[in-house]
């Protein structure tokens, strides 16, 4: 049985091991999506928020080969700068790739498969990082495992919404395997080259996603730690440091999303340049005072050139010092928090509970601390501490206490508790750890990886109280449908994409934005609002809506709806329940007991008394209102006039008629409309044909909202 021990079998072994690891990650995402298809009639599943606009772009480049430089879609009527808004790359990876798929898969299905299949790249790459880092093949078993089946690393990434993270992590994955071979390079070549690969694996997923620079700060942190203590070896320096500061560098000064937001003068990038500087050979022949000068000192300039990233980062800065100062704990009263502050503090950015932490870490949490303990004990830590485990324990401890004041850092903590996990369970293989604390061990390891792929086939542990569905007629959540995004009202979102299509589209739209980013990439129409919070504009702009709905009358919520061009408005109703007000728009703006005369109240309590909207859609969940006797409808009525006449002159009657009908639906009274649609009307009766290609093409009509719209 020698033959088993040979390397080409246990490089086969290895190999089969990883595809193993990698499908099961991806059965376990793929049932919990499959949960959420009951939500739906047909099974289908919308992309909600960002993750709409995200598809939204995936498609234009599906549809056009490229994005548009100016996207007047979204923050209608300036637009954004499109690169500029959001971290992008990988829209044309999807969309080329979906042009290259055979079968009849529909773009959103194999977008979804695509999300999904890339983001389980990291388990393998979990399993490199550890093995090479010193856990050795058993520790990057362990790891990779748990990380195929945790729900705190599963539920993010089932291809139900499109996240950066998902694009970014990895990439960043593999940046940590890399940079963990670079520590176990003989020669000075292959040390460079690997960090050199590891730089730019990070500079991609930082590309990719901008919050890999909480990542990129503990690293450079940790790293100008080592440097001021004379600790930084010049072979880490010189194949670590320096490569990831030059490459961050270029990625700051060439990518321009980052360069928009300042990156290159960043605080990260100050902690980058003060390791160089503290790290340099000279440096670490002089004084600790020197060095902690020379490492400071371009953080404080950092510092004092935020102005150049506060606008894009102040807001989240703010939550961190408000939850800081509320000790953890919403406050009832509005009124304690800024604008900024209690916008951001809901689902994902709110605050973990006991409850959460226990569902969403069931065995992961506690068996890491015992792989820290088992590491740090004196007889192993002689023989097997890797040099990357106290930086990792940073990572670990600091993400723990992020995760307690953000939710959504549970993927950072899942990531580095699987990394300690399996630096842990690699010193099971050590002499010193035989019998029975061996078996042990490996029981408690089974055990745990049970308990947490349990989770998403089977729905949260029974721990505190479920969630709860508003809707009494809605399905039970429970299940691995508890994983998915709840009350997202599909069916009546759906409806109102339907009409919002048919009777709306290219109009500009006023709603929440919540429902904006589905009505840009589903509706067909312009929206004012979007979800994508980093800019300082589109901030400005939704506590002015919040304000004109909540504190202003229904003149004024009328004036400042005008003002953004927008011709209808998408009431969500639901504004005034009782359940959870601190996630509620009238909190937002510090109005939970609006006047008997504010807007909100019309929409929601007393629609017959508005006498500048005229409703025109209503369901369960959404009210949908034209304007009135407004100067802006009536512009945008005279274009759809003028493309209407431009088709009734070229023989395109169903165009004519659709442009016509469409501009009396804004302006009742155009006179030239209803003589296009009778000269229409009569021509047709008359026997006039015309050519059935242009007789049915609607250029008026997508299921995208247009980036030159109007």
């Amino acid at each position: 049985m020698r033959w088993l021990g040979s390397r080409p079998v246990r490089l086969l072994l290895q190999v089969v091991l990883l595809v193993a690891l990698f499908w099961g990650a991806a059965a376990t995402r793929r049932h919990v999506l499959n949960a959420q298809r009951q939500l739906t009639s047909d099974g289908s599943i919308p992309f909600t928020l960002e993750s709409a606009l995200a598809f939204r772009r995936i498609q234009m480049m599906y549809r056009d080969g490229e994005l548009p430089k100016h996207d007047r879609g979204i923050q209608y009527p300036e637009g954004v700068a499109t690169q500029e808004t959001d971290t992008l790359g990988a829209e044309r990876y999807y969309a080329e790739t979906s042009r290259h798929w055979p079968g009849v898969l529909n773009l959103a299905e194999k977008i979804r498969w695509l999300h999904l299949l890339w983001f389980c790249l990291a388990v393998p790459g979990i399993y490199f990082w550890v093995k090479w880092m010193g856990g050795g093949a058993l520790g990057g078993f362990w790891a990779a495992a748990f990380y195929a089946v945790a729900i705190s690393a599963v539920a993010r990434s089932t291809g139900q919404e499109l996240s950066h993270e998902n694009n970014a992590l990895p990439l960043l994955v593999w940046h940590l395997a890399a940079d963990a071979w670079r520590g176990r390079s003989r020669s000075r070549g292959g040390r460079f080259a690997a960090g050199l690969a590891a730089a730019g694996l990070a500079a991609l997923a930082l590309c990719l996603w901008d919050l890999v620079q909480y990542y990129l700060a503990l690293t450079l942190a940790w790293e100008l730690f080592r440097a001021v203590r004379g600790r930084l070896p010049r072979e880490d320096l010189w194949s670590r440091v320096v490569p990831l500061v030059a490459v961050l560098l270029v990625a700051g000064l060439r990518n321009p999303y980052l360069r928009a937001h300042g990156f290159a003068f960043s605080p990260v990038m100050g902690l980058g340049w003060g390791a160089v500087l503290a790290g340099a050979p000279i440096a670490q022949r002089q004084k600790r005072a020197t060095r902690l000068i020379l490492g400071l000192t371009p953080l404080a300039l950092a510092l004092v050139f935020s102005r150049l990233t506060l606008p894009a980062y102040g807001h989240f800065a703010g939550l961190f010092w408000a939850k800081l100062g509320h000790l953890n704990i919403r406050p009832a009263n509005p009124a304690r928090l800024t604008f900024e502050q209690r916008i951001l503090w809901v689902p994902a950015l709110h605050s973990t509970s006991l409850v959460q932490m226990l569902q969403w870490f069931p065995a992961l949490l506690g068996l890491t601390a015992a792989a820290v303990w088992g590491v740090m004990r004196s007889d192993v830590c002689r023989r097997r501490v890797a040099p990357g485990f106290f930086p990792l324990l940073l990572y670990g401890v600091v993400s723990l206490g992020a995760f307690v004041l953000f939710f959504r850092f549970h993927v950072w903590l899942a990531l580095f508790a699987c990394g300690l996990l399996g630096l842990g369970a690699g010193c099971l293989g050590v002499p010193e750890i035989r019998g029975w604390r061996r078996r042990a061990g490996l029981v408690l390891l089974t055990g745990g990886l049970l308990v947490e792929a349990s989770q998403p086939w089977r729905g949260p542990l029974a721990v505190g109280k479920r969630p709860t569905v508003e809707a009494p007629e809605a399905v039970k959540w429970d299940g691995p449908l508890a994983w998915g995004r709840p009350n997202v009202y599909a069916t009546e979102t759906e409806e109102l994409m339907n009409y919002l299509l048919t009777h709306v589209a290219p109009e500009p739209v006023l709603a929440n934005f919540g429902v904006s980013a589905s009505i840009a990439a589903y509706g067909g129409c312009p929206v004012v609002l979007h979800p994508k919070f980093e800019s300082p504009d589109i901030r400005a702009k939704v506590r002015d809506y919040g304000e004109a709905l909540f504190l202003g009358d229904e003149t004024e919520f009328r004036s400042w709806m005008e003002s953004q061009g927008a011709t209808v408005y998408v009431y969500s109703k639901g504004e005034f329940s009782t359940v959870q007000p601190g996630y509620q728009m009238r909190y937002m703006v510090n109005a939970l007991e609006p006047a008997t005369n504010a807007a909100a109240r019309l929409f929601e309590q007393r629609p017959k008394e508005l006498e500048h909207f005229a409703p025109q859609f209503d369901n369960r969940k959404y009210c949908v209102y034209r304007l009135t006797r407004s100067p802006v409808v009536a512009r945008l009525a005279q274009s759809c006039v003028e493309e209407a006449r431009t088709a009734l002159e070229k023989g395109n009657l169903a165009v004519a008629e659709w442009q016509a009908a469409h501009a009396l639906r804004m302006d009742p009274d155009n006179e030239e409309a209803q003589t296009i649609v009778r000269v229409a009307t009569n021509l047709r009766e008359d026997g006039f044909r015309e050519e059935d290609l242009e007789a049915m093409f609607f250029p008026g009509v997508s299921p995208l909202a247009p980036a030159d719209p109007w």
